[in-house]
């Protein structure tokens, strides 16, 4: 080997282990950086006129594997995903607490049956009918507490929806960037590299977000797609979307769209998918069992205190569904009404053949041809019917009436004297009127004897087969219908509620395990990337020292070769 190239070899050697030295030093100064991935060089022989004359760094990179790279964002987006519900769900649960729970919902149906039990046994008890009173509402209350709780969770969630969709758009901008730097590059500088490790980390952390499809083309270009839909490419398509505020049972989404087009059905996982499922699928559901237990308490127990009056019955009587006069009325059998004094007795009886009825207006005029009730549909649209003198009640014997396409009593029907009022969840509440005198709460139903005639004993106070009736409602097993996770079913009122406590709770537990889980298994695969591709200090240190001393051998070469040419050149002249 002649001594230039010699002198070339110990140049090259200089320089890579110079440059070896760099990354190895960048490596150490690197180590604990989320996503960075030890770099080494690659080296090509330099051969001039068929001699070696030395090394050339070719590249400087990590070679990474790609299925690693697919697998630990696809575990990102299934951690991102399980890991919403948790909370809320935990929330929600809490809110609602255990089967037997002082306060919880299956309690506090409990504690009417027990009021009502008590009233049965005291019908005259002004003290009884307030107590049941008190424990109805008390349950109204607690589930309006219950399908607020539920709906503050879902405004929670709209609210992370569009907290998460800007996250998103921060990092498709990012990723975006790093395209634009390394598009073209030729992978011969550290900086190519740790812009491909920060690149490759804004895909794991956007994974998370939202389940992606991505490639890296020619260019070293990365585009990414959501639900099929290209966001990254020569440009970013951000994503749009704006939380509602209030939310309610009846709130409608809006989409979550790119360029004025809906993405929403098309998004399937990451923490978004999962924000959006928990928004519009899970909580929905317990909200539909909580609004199933609702209706039908108020419809069970609504046509049993339908069949009873007050005592003294009250001098007007307003309904709680909403008709027109108009409206088509289907009905069997005979319905009676009574006028009564304040000691129950008969001041007028009037019986209705429904058969004869066709509209709602027919019936009013049937009840205004009596000389001592009033009917009417007030402004708000509710069948009234009252006395036309003050100091007379309104008392309702159903007979064997039957009404509508559900065979309901005719009190039952108009909401004459029903309990609860409300349509779900969210709004059901006690008779206010009742609430406001407890005397109209009715224990007892009036007489339906044949040869009830004027001045004789509509109702009594110490009626109270409609208290008793109530009580063995609790005891009965009622249908429901499928709602939520809970199939169709025949059980208690307070079974029936204990089995939604069961539910909440046990969804909570399942989704702590499943966020567990995934965040194990993402975990998991990070941990065996860092493993692979992340820095071990040991390692770069040790090469560190051996290129140090690399290096320092080729610069004495590097000497060597100098002295003797320049003894050559000394020679010559």
């Amino acid at each position: 080997m002649s001594i230039r190239a010699a002198q070339s070899a110990a140049l090259s050697a200089l320089q890579t282990s110079q440059a070896g030295i760099s990354v190895s030093s960048e490596n150490i100064a690197n180590a604990s950086v989320e996503g960075y991935t030890a770099k080494s060089l690659s080296l090509s022989s330099s051969v001039t006129t068929g001699a070696s004359t030395g090394v050339t760094v070719t590249s400087v990179g990590s070679t990474v594997d790609s299925y690693l790279l697919k697998s630990i964002s696809e575990a990102a987006s299934e951690s991102g995903y399980a890991s919403v519900f948790s909370d809320p769900l935990n929330m929600v649960a809490s809110q609602f607490g255990d089967v037997g729970d002082d306060g919880s919902i299956s309690t506090l149906i409990a504690d009417l049956e027990t009021a009502i039990a008590a009233l049965a046994v005291s019908a005259d008890s002004q003290s009884e009918k307030s107590t049941t009173l008190s424990e109805a509402n008390a349950i109204a209350d607690e589930l309006n507490n219950l399908s607020q709780s539920v709906q503050d969770q879902r405004a929670s969630a709209d609210q992370s929806i569009e907290d998460t969709v800007d996250q998103i758009n921060d990092l498709l901008n990012e990723i975006h960037a790093y395209n634009n730097q390394l598009s073209g590059t030729d992978g011969t500088t550290l900086t190519t590299s740790e812009l491909e490790d920060a690149r490759a980390q804004a895909i794991n952390e956007l994974s998370e977000l939202v389940d992606i499809s991505y490639y890296t083309d020619s260019s070293n270009t990365t585009q990414i797609y959501i639900g099929g839909t290209l966001v990254v490419g020569s440009q970013v398509q951000e994503l749009s979307y704006n939380a509602v505020g209030t939310v309610t049972s009846d709130t409608t989404f809006a989409d979550i769209t790119v360029n004025g087009n809906s993405i929403t059905d098309s998004i399937s996982g990451g923490s978004l998918g999962g924000l959006i499922e928990l928004r519009d699928e899970t909580l929905p559901d317990i909200q539909e069992e909580l609004d199933n237990l609702a209706t039908t308490l108020m419809d069970s127990i609504n046509a049993v205190t339908n069949l009873g009056t007050a005592y003294p019955a009250p001098s007007e009587l307003v309904g709680s569904e909403e008709v027109d006069l108009t409206d088509a009325f289907s009905g069997t059998g005979t319905v009676r009404l009574a006028a009564t004094d304040e000691d129950g007795n008969a001041v007028e009886v009037i019986e209705i053949d429904l058969s004869t009825i066709t509209t709602v207006l027919d019936l009013v005029d049937a009840i205004n041809s009596s000389t001592y009730l009033d009917a009417s549909v007030g402004s708000d649209g509710t069948l009234e019917i009252a006395a036309s003198d003050d100091d007379y009640g309104v008392s309702i014997i159903n007979m064997d009436a039957s009404v509508g396409a559900d065979d309901q009593g005719f009190s039952d029907y108009f909401g004459l004297n029903d309990m609860f009022t409300g349509t779900d969840a969210g709004n059901i509440s006690v008779n206010s009127a009742w609430l406001d005198d407890t005397s109209r709460l009715p224990v007892g139903s009036g007489s339906d004897d044949a040869t009830l005639a004027v001045g004789d004993s509509v109702i009594s106070s110490g009626s109270s087969d409609v208290a008793e009736a109530l009580a063995d409602l609790f005891d009965e097993n009622v249908s429901f219908d499928a709602a939520g996770n809970l199939g169709s079913t025949k059980t208690t009122l307070s079974d029936y509620a204990a089995e939604i406590l069961s539910d909440v709770a046990q969804q909570a537990s399942s989704a702590e395990t499943e966020a567990s889980v995934a965040s194990s298994a993402y975990e998991e695969l990070v941990e065996s990337f860092s493993n692979q591709y992340g820095v071990n200090t040991d390692e770069e240190a040790l090469t560190l020292s051996n290129l140090q001393s690399a290096y320092e051998a080729a610069a004495a070469i590097l000497e060597i070769t100098q002295s003797l040419m320049d003894t050559l050149l000394e020679a010559v002249s």
